[in-house]
C-alpha cells in the first residue's frame, strides 16, 4: 500500500476543520497527513509542543515528496497546507479545557473530530486529576472534548462527524462497574483497563447517537484500530508483564497478525470522509469499504450504557456546564 491511502476519498474535508487527538504518531499521524494533503484544515491535539512541531515538519516533508512523485491520489497541490498543532495533554483536564477554550476562541466549527489518542500502562498510574491514566486519556478526556464541542457541531449547517477509535479487545472483557464509576480496580490489570476503556468508547458512541437523532447532519462512528494488537489477543489470567506483552507483540508480528498504521488510517479515513456513510450513525467498522459490524453485546447493552453515561457526567461535573450540559441532556 505504501505511504498513502489506496482508495480515492471524497473531497469532503476541503476547507473543513479536522481535529485529531494524538495526531503526531502512529495511526493518528497517517490520518492527519492524508487529511492535510486533501485540503482540510488540520489541528493536531498533542501532548507537547515538541511532538507537534516534529509531526508538522515531517508531514510537510512528506507533502513535498508526494508532490514530486506520480502518486497524486487524494492530494491538492498548493503552496502550503493548512496545518497546525496545539497542546492538549489528555492526562490533564486543565490542559484539555485550555485546548477547548482556545479552539472555541477561534470561532471555527469542528467538522471532523477524531478521538485517536491512546495510552496503556502495565502498572497503575494516577493523573494530576487523580483518575487512573488509561481511563482518563483513552475515555474521560475524550468524553470532555466531545461534550464541549458538541453544541457547536450540532449548530453547524454542514455535515459533521465524530470518529472514535476503539479495539477488538473490547470483546474480551467484562464491564467493570467500579472502574466505570471511579477509574480504580480492586486489583489493577493493564489489559483490563485498556479493554474496558475501548468498551466504554463504543458505549459512548451509542449514547451520543441518541442525542444526534435530533441533529441529522451529525454522525458518530467507531472504528477498530485497524491493526490487530497484542491487547486484542490477551486473555484473562495471561502474563501482563512487559516481557509478556513484548512476547505477544513478537508472536503476532511473526504470524502476520500485526498490520501497519496505514491500514488503520484507511479505516479511520473511510469512517470520517466517505459520503456513503452519511446518516449511518453508530456504525462500528473493522476495515474500510466494509459493512458495519456488531460490537460486543455488552457494548450494546442500554442499561450499562446509561450507567456509564451517568457516572461519567458526574465525574466531569466540574467541567460540564452551560451549552455542553444542555446538549447532553437531550439524550
Amino acid at each position: 500500500m505504501g505511504g498513502s491511502t489506496s482508495q480515492l476519498i471524497s473531497p469532503l474535508p476541503v476547507g473543513r476543520t479536522v481535529i485529531i487527538t494524538g495526531g503526531n504518531s502512529g495511526i493518528g499521524y497517517q490520518v492527519a497527513k492524508e487529511m492535510a494533503f486533501m485540503g482540510a484544515k488540520v489541528i493536531l491535539a498533542v501532548r507537547t509542543e515538541e511532538r507537534g512541531k516534529s509531526a508538522i515538519a515531517k508531514i510537510k516533508a512528506d507533502y513535498e515528496e508526494r508532490k514530486k512523485g506520480d502518486n497524486t491520489y487524494n492530494i491538492i497541490v498548493r503552496e502550503e497546507m493548512d496545518l497546525q498543532y496545539h497542546v492538549c495533554d489528555l492526562a490533564s483536564l486543565k490542559s484539555t479545557m485550555q485546548f477547548i477554550d482556545w479552539f472555541k476562541s477561534t470561532g471555527l466549527v469542528c467538522h471532523v473530530l477524531i478521538c485517536n489518542a491512546c495510552t496503556y500502562s502495565l502498572h497503575e498510574v494516577l493523573t494530576e486529576d487523580k483518575w487512573e491514566s488509561t481511563y482518563q486519556v483513552n475515555y474521560l478526556a475524550h468524553f470532555l472534548l466531545i461534550s464541549q464541542f458538541l453544541p457547536g457541531i450540532c449548530k453547524s449547517e454542514e455535515e459533521c462527524r465524530i470518529v472514535i477509535i476503539s479495539s477488538q479487545s473490547h470483546h474480551r472483557i467484562h464491564f467493570d462497574a467500579d472502574y466505570a464509576a471511579t477509574s480504580r480496580m480492586k486489583k489493577f490489570d493493564g489489559f483490563k483497563t485498556y479493554a474496558n476503556c475501548k468498551l466504554f468508547q463504543i458505549m459512548l458512541m451509542y449514547s451520543l447517537d441518541k442525542i444526534l437523532e435530533h441533529h441529522p447532519k451529525v454522525d458518530v462512528l467507531s472504528v477498530d484500530r485497524g491493526k490487530l494488537d497484542a491487547f486484542a489477543f490477551h486473555g484473562e489470567g495471561e502474563d501482563t508483564s512487559i516481557e509478556g506483552f513484548s512476547c505477544r507483540l513478537a508472536c503476532l508480528s511473526l504470524c502476520g497478525k500485526m498490520k501497519d498504521d496505514h491500514n488503520g488510517a484507511d479505516t479511520v479515513l473511510y469512517a470520517a470522509l466517505d459520503p456513503h456513510l452519511q446518516g449511518l450513525s453508530r456504525g462500528y467498522f473493522l476495515r474500510p469499504h466494509d459493512k458495519a459490524r456488531f460490537p460486543s453485546p455488552q457494548a450494546r447493552n442500554k442499561e450499562l450504557q446509561d450507567f456509564l453515561w451517568k457516572q461519567t457526567i458526574e465525574n466531569l461535573s466540574e467541567y460540564l456546564t452551560g451549552d455542553a450540559l444542555k446538549v447532553l441532556a437531550e439524550k
